[in-house]
């Protein structure tokens, strides 16, 4: 047998735990080995004494006759596969079982650290530490610090306690300047700052730390606060306000509330008072009063939220904001900011699903709920502020309401806590800002003003003039940029995904079984329609001033019914029984039927409830704008009485047509004079009957076109009731713009013409 082998040595083995089960280390250290793990342990030590492969390993057995040492071999047992040999780990050279007696040492370390670790948090939670002061925090603080510092190198180097002192010492002594000099001062707790450090000292902490847990590296308090004084009560009074009175203003004022001004404190003792204050309350105590709920709150510990272990659709949430770029508006193409609202996913921070509309109501949050649930699922959670588009009845209801059709549950954040939302508030932050800032009618805080006056101005002079602006990004294309920004975000990097991107998180989630709840087009109509109650009066259905009719309607005369509706077409509504559950619980039930629209008292065409809500914003912004009328008018004319006159009325004789004296006809800002013409001639200028009679003529006509008539030509354009006029008469509204521009351009040629001459 080669010299290098060692035969077993009983002192040796009980010191490594064989011959003692119950040591703790036995627990980690293996006996028994294969050719595969000694072929495996081998390369891991990088010694050559034995072969790095298995065949090898067979052949060094082999050649030094293992299998002939008593008690030192024996047949593989409890391992599938069946057969094979196994050897006692003290037939291996003596650098190999050293390295594997370090080896061992180093597991066992490691897992007494992380007993001592567990055991001290469990010690954490039951000791109370809110009585401590800052100093006595600290200190704690710093010298736990320190011992977490000895029991790294504990574990690193797989050293005992003793031995990881002495080298930390070593290492702290050997230097000037130790990156835990400042620590070690905190931790000494003496007014001169010292950084020495021995080795009783950390034996005593740690002592400390096993017997207390880590409050017991806290410092006894060398003096308590005192009492604050009984003035000190009345003084908040005054200096407690949202105002925010300096210390000097509030004690003037406290000063003249007493009664007796001589026993009021000075400016020297308030001070103190505070600073007391300070020390028995937390710095806290000295601003409430002084600032509100959410101020207070950056003051305050916070949370953060973690995402891990949340499997995708488990939580969506959503916010609203309003666009910081001008975007031509769909129904009348004057510039306007829109509204977007956007839902996340919580796990992936996928950008599910947007909608973008004129306010941040409930039809667009809808809209936007509906493309995610296409597109990528139901959520589990849906979790939102408490604004009015997310917290209302078309949402909350049991019987007609999204969430409870849905089967998911709706969270509000509470309020003076938008922190709970900081994934969608810092998605609007960067992402939609940064969408806003590509298009040159951006109006952010950071745009140059000179710039964003210029842009201002060249859109507004366009809409004046040819009732639409090149300059101003149409709706279709500002719908495009969305769904192509979308799309970028979910396949960019992600900082909180470790550099995955939304949908390889999402795609992770898939490969490990993940199916999200889908639902069907059909399903999707269904579900995402509003519904309200309504009840049914010989086969109609009365809903926004229309009426709609099914004959099997009759049947269920006076009954209350649910009614679905599209909030963009009024042609017809799908109306549903409503069922009662054991427990008394209205649901939606079967389909009755889809009642058309039949006509109205009011109106030949059916009124939809986009359109009608569109209306009703009209209606409201020219009462507005005639009641702001009436007040310039009111301004601009003096309030004058009428006196009565007695002066003879004067009658002048009529004179021959021919005599009369030619008319001044104004006209815009010129004078024009006509000669009067008896009532038998015609009139040189062109009459028309109505807008739609004069947008036809100036079609066949542009080139006989007047100023006055292409102004009330390019009002009609900007107004949405007469392009649905000039639409239904078969009127080119398109055409007719183009006239309009021609014209704008023809005008401006002329008078920049006239300027050169």
């Amino acid at each position: 047998m080669s010299n290098l082998l060692v035969q077993p040595q009983p002192e040796y083995l009980s010191a490594i735990g064989h011959n003692n089960p119950s040591a703790p280390i036995a627990e980690a250290f293996q006996i028994w080995w294969s050719a595969q793990e000694i072929a495996d342990l081998s390369k891991r030590s990088s010694f050559k004494v034995l072969p790095f492969s298995v065949r090898g390993v067979k052949n060094f057995i082999k050649r030094h006759d293992w299998d002939t040492v008593p008690n030192m071999s024996r047949q593989r047992v409890g391992r599938s596969g069946g057969g094979g040999t196994e050897y006692h780990f003290s037939l291996f050279p003596e650098q190999l079982v050293g390295y594997l007696q370090a080896e061992s040492f180093k597991t066992q370390s490691k897992l007494t650290a992380k007993s001592n670790s567990a055991l001290e948090e469990v010690r954490k939670k039951e000791l109370v530490t809110v009585d401590l002061t800052g100093r006595q925090r600290l200190v704690m603080d710093a010298r736990a610090a320190i011992l977490t510092a000895i029991e790294h190198i504990q574990i690193k180097k797989g050293q005992s306690r003793r031995k990881s002192i002495l080298g930390f010492l070593a290492e702290f002594q050997a230097v000037d300047e130790h990156p835990l000099s400042d620590v070690v001062a905190t931790a000494n707790d003496r007014a001169t700052r010292t950084c020495k450090i021995s080795r009783a000292t950390l034996y005593n902490w740690f002592s400390m730390r096993e017997l207390d847990g880590i409050a017991g590296l806290a410092p006894e308090l060398t003096r308590t606060a005192s009492d604050l004084p009984t003035w000190f009560t009345g003084f908040l009074k005054f200096y407690s306000l949202p105002q925010k009175p300096a210390a000097a203003a509030a004690l003037r004022d406290f000063i003249v509330s007493l009664p007796d001004g001589s026993k009021a404190p000075n400016y020297d003792q308030v001070q103190r008072a505070l600073k007391k204050m300070d020390l028995a309350y937390g710095t806290m105590a000295r601003h409430r009063g002084r600032e509100g709920k959410l101020t207070l709150k950056a003051r305050m510990a916070y949370v953060i939220r973690t995402t891990e272990g949340i499997l995708p659709t488990s939580i969506y949430t959503a916010d609203g904001q309003t666009f910081d770029a001008e975007i031509a508006h769909p129904l009348h193409g004057q510039a306007f900011r829109p509204e977007i609202t956007s839902i996340l996913d919580v796990a992936t921070r996928k950008w599910v699903g947007f909608s973008v509309g004129l306010s941040e109501n409930t039809n667009v949050i809808v809209d936007a709920l509906r493309m995610a649930c296409e597109l990528f699922g139901i959520p589990a959670i849906f979790y939102t502020d408490r604004g009015s588009g997310y917290k209302n009845h078309a949402f909350d209801d049991e019987l007609t309401g999204f969430a409870s059709r849905l089967g998911t549950t709706k969270m509000h954040a509470l309020p003076y806590n938008s922190q709970a939302k900081g994934l969608i508030e810092r998605f609007n932050g960067t992402v939609l800002v940064s969408l806003a800032k590509k298009f040159p009618t951006y109006i952010g805080a950071d745009m140059d003003r000179q710039a964003m006056q210029k842009i201002h101005k060249l859109t507004r002079k366009e809409l004046k003039e040819d009732g639409i602006s090149k300059t101003l990004p149409s709706w279709s294309e500002f719908l495009e940029v969305m769904a192509k920004a979308m799309a970028t975000y979910n396949d960019f990097p992600h900082s909180a995904l470790n550099g995955a991107s939304p949908n390889e998180a999402w795609q992770r989630h898939v490969a490990d079984g993940f199916a999200p709840v889908m639902v069907t087009k059909a399903e999707s109509d269904d579900l995402f329609r509003p519904w309200v109650r309504r009840k049914t009066r010989r086969a109609l259905i009365e809903f926004l001033s229309n009426k709609y009719f099914h004959i099997d309607l009759e049947a269920h005369h006076g009954t209350e019914v649910i009614v679905g509706y599209d909030i963009s077409d009024a042609s017809k509504v799908w109306v549903r029984q409503i069922n009662k559950t054991t427990k008394g619980k209205e649901v939606p039930g079967k389909l009755i039927c889809i009642a058309d629209f039949a006509g109205n008292e009011t109106r030949y065409v059916p009124l939809s409830a986009e359109r009608k809500a569109i209306e009703d914003r009209a209606k409201g912004r020219l009462g507005r704008i005639d009641k702001h009328r009436d007040e310039i008018a009111a301004e601009l004319t003096p309030n004058l009485q009428l006196t009565a006159r007695a002066d003879p009325i004067m009658t002048v004789p009529a004179r021959p047509v021919s005599e009369r004296p030619a008319l001044i006809v104004i006209e815009g800002s010129k004078a024009e004079v006509v000669a009067t013409v008896s009532n038998d001639k015609k009139p040189n200028r062109k009459v028309f009957a109505s807008d739609e009679e004069l947008a036809v003529w100036a079609i066949e006509n542009p080139d006989e076109l007047s100023s006055n008539q292409v102004r009330v030509l390019r009002s009609c354009l900007k107004d949405q009731a007469s392009r649905d006029l000039f639409r239904m008469s078969g009127i080119d509204a398109e055409r007719l713009k183009a006239v309009v521009r021609d014209f704008a351009q023809s005008s401006q040629n002329k008078e920049e013409t006239n300027n050169e001459t």
